[in-house]
Protein backbone atom coordinates (compact mmCIF):
# COMPACT_ATOMS: atom_id res chain seq x y z
CA UNK A 1 0.00 0.00 0.00
CA UNK A 2 1.39 3.40 -0.96
CA UNK A 3 1.76 6.16 1.60
CA UNK A 4 -0.94 8.24 -0.11
CA UNK A 5 -3.49 5.44 0.18
CA UNK A 6 -2.53 4.79 3.80
CA UNK A 7 -2.90 8.49 4.62
CA UNK A 8 -6.28 8.62 2.92
CA UNK A 9 -7.40 5.47 4.73
CA UNK A 10 -6.45 6.74 8.17
CA UNK A 11 -7.98 10.15 7.47
CA UNK A 12 -11.25 8.47 6.51
CA UNK A 13 -11.14 6.03 9.41
CA UNK A 14 -10.39 8.72 11.99
CA UNK A 15 -14.11 9.44 12.05
CA UNK A 16 -14.81 6.01 13.55
CA UNK A 17 -12.63 6.53 16.62
CA UNK A 18 -15.56 7.63 18.78
CA UNK A 19 -17.49 4.52 17.82
CA UNK A 20 -14.53 2.24 18.43
CA UNK A 21 -13.72 3.74 21.80
CA UNK A 22 -17.32 3.39 22.90
CA UNK A 23 -17.73 -0.11 21.56
CA UNK A 24 -14.56 -1.31 23.27
CA UNK A 25 -16.47 -1.35 26.53
CA UNK A 26 -19.53 -3.14 25.13
CA UNK A 27 -18.59 -6.65 26.21
CA UNK A 28 -21.47 -8.41 27.95
CA UNK A 29 -19.10 -9.28 30.77
CA UNK A 30 -17.39 -6.74 32.99
CA UNK A 31 -13.94 -5.66 31.83
CA UNK A 32 -10.98 -5.65 34.19
CA UNK A 33 -9.81 -2.40 35.82
CA UNK A 34 -6.87 -2.35 33.40
CA UNK A 35 -9.19 -2.53 30.38
CA UNK A 36 -11.55 0.04 31.88
CA UNK A 37 -8.71 2.52 32.39
CA UNK A 38 -7.48 2.09 28.84
CA UNK A 39 -11.01 2.36 27.48
CA UNK A 40 -11.65 5.58 29.43
CA UNK A 41 -8.47 7.08 28.08
CA UNK A 42 -9.46 6.11 24.54
CA UNK A 43 -12.83 7.84 24.81
CA UNK A 44 -11.28 11.02 26.22
CA UNK A 45 -8.43 11.30 23.75
CA UNK A 46 -9.02 10.66 20.07
CA UNK A 47 -5.80 11.44 18.26
CA UNK A 48 -3.56 10.21 15.48
CA UNK A 49 -0.16 8.94 16.59
CA UNK A 50 2.34 11.81 16.87
CA UNK A 51 5.55 12.80 18.58
CA UNK A 52 4.96 12.50 22.30
CA UNK A 53 5.67 16.21 22.74
CA UNK A 54 2.99 17.26 20.23
CA UNK A 55 -0.38 18.50 21.42
CA UNK A 56 -3.29 16.10 20.97
CA UNK A 57 -6.09 17.19 18.63
CA UNK A 58 -9.58 15.85 19.29
CA UNK A 59 -11.54 14.49 16.32
CA UNK A 60 -15.22 15.33 16.05
CA UNK A 61 -16.81 13.54 13.11
CA UNK A 62 -19.71 11.31 12.24
CA UNK A 63 -18.82 7.69 13.04
CA UNK A 64 -18.12 5.45 10.08
CA UNK A 65 -19.97 2.14 9.84
CA UNK A 66 -18.30 -1.23 9.69
CA UNK A 67 -19.47 -1.56 6.09
CA UNK A 68 -17.61 1.63 5.18
CA UNK A 69 -14.45 0.43 6.93
CA UNK A 70 -14.60 -2.97 5.23
CA UNK A 71 -15.13 -1.30 1.85
CA UNK A 72 -11.43 -0.41 1.82
CA UNK A 73 -10.68 -4.11 1.43
CA UNK A 74 -7.61 -4.13 3.69
CA UNK A 75 -6.97 -5.54 7.19
CA UNK A 76 -7.34 -2.96 9.97
CA UNK A 77 -5.88 -3.08 13.49
CA UNK A 78 -6.80 -0.57 16.17
CA UNK A 79 -4.23 0.43 18.80
CA UNK A 80 -4.74 2.49 21.95
CA UNK A 81 -1.31 3.59 23.18
CA UNK A 82 -1.52 4.57 26.82
CA UNK A 83 1.65 6.60 27.30
CA UNK A 84 0.96 8.67 24.16
CA UNK A 85 -2.76 9.06 24.82
CA UNK A 86 -3.24 7.93 21.22
CA UNK A 87 -6.06 5.97 19.56
CA UNK A 88 -5.13 4.99 16.00
CA UNK A 89 -5.89 2.63 13.14
CA UNK A 90 -3.06 0.71 11.51
CA UNK A 91 -2.72 -1.01 8.16
CA UNK A 92 -0.81 -4.21 7.46
CA UNK A 93 2.60 -3.49 5.92
CA UNK A 94 4.20 -6.95 6.06
CA UNK A 95 3.11 -10.51 6.74
CA UNK A 96 5.25 -13.64 6.93
CA UNK A 97 3.48 -16.67 8.31
CA UNK A 98 2.05 -15.74 11.67
CA UNK A 99 4.23 -12.63 12.01
CA UNK A 100 2.49 -9.42 10.96
CA UNK A 101 3.75 -5.84 11.00
CA UNK A 102 1.22 -3.01 11.32
CA UNK A 103 2.11 0.59 10.50
CA UNK A 104 0.86 4.10 11.24
CA UNK A 105 1.19 6.94 8.73
CA UNK A 106 4.25 8.30 10.57
CA UNK A 107 6.08 4.98 10.28
CA UNK A 108 5.59 3.68 13.83
CA UNK A 109 5.28 -0.09 13.63
CA UNK A 110 4.00 -2.91 15.80
CA UNK A 111 4.94 -6.50 15.01
CA UNK A 112 2.83 -9.32 16.43
CA UNK A 113 3.29 -13.07 16.16
CA UNK A 114 -0.15 -14.69 16.07
CA UNK A 115 -1.47 -11.58 17.81
CA UNK A 116 1.19 -11.39 20.54
CA UNK A 117 3.43 -8.30 20.46
CA UNK A 118 7.10 -9.10 19.80
CA UNK A 119 8.59 -5.74 18.83
CA UNK A 120 7.88 -2.07 18.16
CA UNK A 121 9.63 0.68 16.23
CA UNK A 122 9.11 4.42 16.56
CA UNK A 123 7.70 4.58 20.09
CA UNK A 124 10.99 5.68 21.63
CA UNK A 125 11.08 3.13 24.48
CA UNK A 126 10.77 0.28 21.98
CA UNK A 127 10.64 -3.47 22.35
CA UNK A 128 13.57 -4.62 20.23
CA UNK A 129 12.51 -8.26 20.45
CA UNK A 130 10.53 -10.54 22.75
CA UNK A 131 9.86 -14.21 23.30
CA UNK A 132 6.12 -14.72 22.87
CA UNK A 133 3.77 -17.51 23.91
CA UNK A 134 1.70 -19.26 21.29
CA UNK A 135 -2.09 -19.02 21.23
CA UNK A 136 -2.17 -22.69 22.25
CA UNK A 137 -0.12 -21.88 25.37
CA UNK A 138 -2.40 -18.96 26.22
CA UNK A 139 -5.42 -21.27 26.11
CA UNK A 140 -3.90 -23.73 28.60
CA UNK A 141 -5.09 -22.80 32.08
CA UNK A 142 -2.15 -22.89 34.48
CA UNK A 143 0.49 -23.03 31.74
CA UNK A 144 3.88 -21.55 32.72
CA UNK A 145 6.74 -20.36 30.54
CA UNK A 146 9.60 -17.88 30.42
CA UNK A 147 9.23 -14.43 28.83
CA UNK A 148 12.26 -12.41 27.75
CA UNK A 149 12.14 -8.80 26.57
CA UNK A 150 14.94 -6.81 24.96
CA UNK A 151 14.08 -3.14 24.88
CA UNK A 152 15.53 0.30 24.34
CA UNK A 153 15.82 2.27 27.57
CA UNK A 154 15.74 6.00 28.20
CA UNK A 155 19.53 6.20 27.73
CA UNK A 156 19.28 4.43 24.33
CA UNK A 157 20.91 1.37 25.83
CA UNK A 158 19.57 -2.13 25.27
CA UNK A 159 18.19 -3.79 28.37
CA UNK A 160 16.92 -7.30 29.02
CA UNK A 161 14.20 -8.44 31.39
CA UNK A 162 13.20 -12.04 32.04
CA UNK A 163 9.90 -13.11 33.59
CA UNK A 164 8.22 -16.32 34.63
CA UNK A 165 4.64 -16.23 33.34
CA UNK A 166 1.47 -18.08 34.29
CA UNK A 167 -1.79 -18.25 32.34
CA UNK A 168 -5.26 -18.05 33.86
CA UNK A 169 -8.22 -18.80 31.60
CA UNK A 170 -11.03 -16.57 32.88
CA UNK A 171 -13.75 -18.07 30.68
CA UNK A 172 -16.05 -17.47 27.73
CA UNK A 173 -17.26 -13.94 26.97
CA UNK A 174 -18.93 -11.93 24.23
CA UNK A 175 -17.28 -8.71 23.09
CA UNK A 176 -18.17 -6.13 20.45
CA UNK A 177 -15.62 -4.65 18.05
CA UNK A 178 -17.05 -1.94 15.77
CA UNK A 179 -20.62 -3.23 15.43
CA UNK A 180 -19.66 -6.90 15.34
CA UNK A 181 -19.93 -9.32 18.25
CA UNK A 182 -17.39 -12.04 18.85
CA UNK A 183 -17.52 -15.07 21.15
CA UNK A 184 -14.12 -15.26 22.78
CA UNK A 185 -12.12 -16.87 25.57
CA UNK A 186 -10.75 -14.33 28.06
CA UNK A 187 -7.22 -15.10 29.24
CA UNK A 188 -4.92 -13.36 31.72
CA UNK A 189 -1.13 -13.63 31.62
CA UNK A 190 0.75 -12.78 34.83
CA UNK A 191 4.53 -12.42 34.57
CA UNK A 192 6.91 -11.86 37.48
CA UNK A 193 10.59 -11.39 38.24
CA UNK A 194 12.32 -10.41 41.51
CA UNK A 195 12.26 -6.72 40.57
CA UNK A 196 8.57 -6.53 39.67
CA UNK A 197 5.70 -7.90 37.61
CA UNK A 198 3.69 -7.18 34.46
CA UNK A 199 0.43 -8.51 33.10
CA UNK A 200 -1.39 -8.84 29.79
CA UNK A 201 -4.90 -9.91 28.80
CA UNK A 202 -6.20 -11.60 25.67
CA UNK A 203 -9.64 -12.25 24.18
CA UNK A 204 -9.18 -15.21 21.84
CA UNK A 205 -11.61 -16.18 19.09
CA UNK A 206 -10.78 -19.68 17.85
CA UNK A 207 -7.05 -19.44 17.06
CA UNK A 208 -7.10 -15.63 16.60
CA UNK A 209 -6.53 -12.97 19.22
CA UNK A 210 -9.41 -10.58 18.64
CA UNK A 211 -8.58 -8.11 21.44
CA UNK A 212 -5.65 -7.75 23.80
CA UNK A 213 -4.10 -5.41 26.34
CA UNK A 214 -0.39 -6.08 26.25
CA UNK A 215 2.62 -4.94 28.25
CA UNK A 216 5.44 -3.30 26.36
CA UNK A 217 8.70 -1.84 27.62
CA UNK A 218 8.58 -0.41 31.13
CA UNK A 219 8.35 3.17 29.84
CA UNK A 220 5.68 2.57 27.17
CA UNK A 221 3.19 0.83 29.48
CA UNK A 222 0.13 -0.90 28.05
CA UNK A 223 -1.25 -1.04 24.52
CA UNK A 224 -4.74 -2.18 23.59
CA UNK A 225 -5.08 -3.94 20.22
CA UNK A 226 -8.30 -4.87 18.40
CA UNK A 227 -8.57 -6.72 15.10
CA UNK A 228 -11.29 -4.68 13.42
CA UNK A 229 -11.00 -6.16 9.91
CA UNK A 230 -9.17 -9.44 9.26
Amino acid sequence: MGQGLALNLVARLSAVLCACAALSGCAKTELSPMMTAVGTMAKATLVQIKDKRAKSTAVAAKPVSRAEIEAYGVPILRAVIEFRAADVFLTLSDSKGGVQTWTTTDGTTFTLRDGVLIHTRGLGPDILSADAPTVAQLLQNGATYERRYFFLGADDQTARRSYTCTVTVVGRETITVVERTHNVTHVKEACARPQGSIGSEYWIEGSKIRRSVQSTSGLAGLILFERVVD
